[in-house]
């Protein structure tokens, strides 16, 4: 009993067993590592010990005390083992530990059906939970029921229809049931449950003293899927709303931001795409352990199609080398793919991605060749499409004939196409129009005339066509032109018809823009004023200014509306009569406008010579020469 009281045995057990109490493990790896040391060959001790370091995330340590100590001390730790390497995402050294249990353990057996959930392999995992649920029972089956509802959600998406039960009283139970009602596309279902999972997970951790922010935090994975479900029923105002809200909260939930980040551009119809694309940078940085494979895919697959639509070609090229690195081709990456080679200019490459049975990949490969004008290839691949015989495919397949200047083989397609027994009246109507068209642009107007008959006995209230009939009849039969056209427009049909109006209204001529822009400008005013003559006659309210020294009786000056400078009686002030000496060619003189010039007689006398006028320049004092005087000086 001494040593006992001084740190023994019983000592070390019970600070084991009050640290597992209050989840103080820190504690509990003291008093093993004390245990040990005491009695290094209690398996017991060994067991506490790799619990603990287990329980504190110490998994390289874990692994170490396993290899260290030896089996007969350390007993069987499949289990541990496993679990530990689960931990660190080796799922296939774990899965080869929990063989090594006994088939009847139910914590390997839970372990077991983690692993092919996580390795995505759901009906293992759905077969062992429904094994646990109906033979076995204890304080984890609410747990248990959640993990099973989030397989059902995974067989559910992959097309396998599931069978749900109202049992779900806990909030996460209810969050993966509105999970599988998603998958089902039962969205209003859905959200039901969603709303539920909020009122509960908010009351279970109230409960249990939980701060606000961690139950904020809780709370924020389950407002992300209800917007997501809103945003699939087209309510994307609130649903980015409630986005929005979440992204300002900033909670450390590493898959709630994921999420987020992946759904907020979608939901958002004017988002940039500089932006999305900083937020796909930073949400691939993120720990994404929490992630599901799909979610991991699905977030690269857009990062890539936010590159292509941003035209960043080399970072969309690494992105998708990536993506097919990690998670293998698919139909969505051959068609990012496809569609960056486009641009690129490397349509056979293209064409080499696209190649595969899938409708939309057929599409898709057809619209490269209808880009690239290789016509005849786009035509075996409309004809060898799925659809063909629907009317679309039918109406491409004439167009890109047609395209292709073979008349003969689109008017066989339009005549198969017409042949058909369950076209409505308005197909019939279309292959019909497109059938005359087509007879017409190969001259085969009597085909064209007979469609056109067909039409009109189909459609007789429908005016073209009837117009159509008489113009093809005039070139064919003016007999039955003349005859269908006065059935059509009789003599003595009564129209009220202004034809003097019709005449002088410019619109006839110009179209209805124009005289819906002719009304436009007009003004506004009432017929009955424009009829009185109030408009032109109406009375100005403005006073009429007369000037200061206004004089009725004196008639006003004739040169009043005369520039000031052309008046007679302007007077030029002295710099600007400065200007006009001198103007002229250089040697002229200025004419004097008085001077009445007479022609003179043959008799009159030679007049005397004068002085001759000089120019301006010639009326300068003559200075003489200077001779300049010599400098005295030495000669050199």
């Amino acid at each position: 009993m001494a040593d006992a009281s001084a740190g023994g045995l019983y000592q070390c057990l019970t600070d084991i067993s009050r640290a597992d109490t209050s989840g103080d493990y820190q504690k509990a790896l003291q008093a093993a590592n004390k245990l040990i040391r005491k009695y290094p060959k209690e398996t017991f001790a060994f067991k506490c010990k790799l619990v603990a370091l287990i329980q504190l995330s110490q998994w390289a340590e874990a692994l170490d005390l396993i290899r260290k100590t030896p089996a007969h001390q350390m007993g069987h730790v499949g289990f541990e083992k496993a679990y530990i390497y689960y931990r660190q995402s080796d799922l296939d050294s774990a899965m080869k530990e929990l063989n090594t249990c006994d088939k009847d353990d139910v914590k390997a057996m839970e372990l077991k059906a983690q692993i092919h959930y996580k390795q995505e392999q759901f009906q293992q995992a759905f077969d062992i939970y429904l094994y646990l649920l109906k033979n076995h029972s204890d304080d984890s089956d609410e747990l248990r029921r959640a993990n099973f509802l989030a397989v059902q959600a995974r067989l559910e998406a992959q097309g396998t229809r599931q069978q749900l039960e109202d049992t779900e009283d806990s909030y996460s139970q209810l969050y993966n049931r509105a999970c599988v009602e998603i998958e089902a596309e039962r969205l209003p279902q859905a959200l039901a449950s969603l709303e539920k999972a909020l009122v509960s997970c908010r009351q279970t951790m109230v409960d249990e003293d939980r701060e606000e922010d961690e139950i904020e935090e809780e709370l924020d994975s389950i407002k992300v899927q209800k917007a997501y479900v809103l945003q699939r029923m087209g309510k994307k105002a609130e649903a980015l709303e409630i986005y929005q809200k979440v992204q300002a909260a900033n909670h450390s939930d590493e898959s709630v931001k994921a999420t987020i980040t992946n759904n907020i551009p979608s939901a958002s119809s004017d988002f940039a795409l500089a932006e999305s694309r900083k937020r796909f940078k930073t949400a691939l940085q993120v720990d994404q352990s929490k992630l599901t494979r799909r979610q991991r895919r699905t977030l690269m697959l857009n990062n890539a199609l936010v590159l292509l639509l941003s035209n960043q070609r080399e970072p969309c090229k690494r992105a998708l080398e990536e993506l097919i690195a990690k998670f293998g081709s698919s139909k969505d990456v051959s068609l990012i793919e496809a569609t960056l080679l486009v641009k690129l200019g490397d349509t056979e490459q293209a064409l080499k991605v696209l190649q595969g049975d899938d409708i939309e990949q057929s599409i898709a490969r057809l619209h490269v060749l209808l880009n690239a004008s290789r016509l005849p290839e786009a035509i075996s691949i409309i004809r060898s499409l799925p659809i063909a015989s629907k009317l679309g495919s039918s109406s491409l397949l004439t167009s890109t004939l047609i395209a292709a200047e073979s008349q003969d083989d689109a008017v066989k397609q339009l005549n198969s196409a017409l042949s058909s027994k369950s076209l409505s009246l308005e197909s019939q109507k279309l292959i019909l129009e497109a059938l005359v068209d087509a007879e017409l642009a190969r001259g085969n107007e009597a085909e064209a005339t007979k469609n056109l008959e067909v039409l009109a006995k189909k459609f007789p209230e429908d005016l073209q066509i009837q117009c159509r009939l008489v113009g093809a009849y005039s070139k064919s039969d003016p007999k039955k032109a003349e005859s269908l056209s006065a059935k059509l427009f009789p003599e003595s049909m009564d129209v009220d018809v202004n034809v003097d109006e019709l005449e002088d209204s410019d619109w006839i001529l110009y179209g209805e823009k124009y005289r819906q822009k002719k009304e436009a400008k007009s003004p506004a005013a009432g017929d009955e004023e424009i009829i009185t003559r109030k408009l032109k006659n109406a009375k100005r309210k403005r006073k009429i200014r007369l000037p200061k020294n206004y004089n009725p009786a004196v008639a006003p000056d004739p040169e009043r509306w005369l520039p000031r400078q052309e008046r007679s009686t302007y007077k030029r002030k002295r710099k600007n009569r400065e200007r006009e000496i001198g103007r002229g060619t250089q040697g002229s003189s200025s004419a004097n406008p008085n001077v009445e010039y007479v022609a003179a007689s043959p008799n009159s006398p030679r007049p005397l010579p004068g002085p001759v006028a000089e120019g301006p320049r010639q009326q300068r004092p003559n200075f003489q020469k200077q001779k300049k005087k010599k400098q005295g000086g030495s000669k050199f």
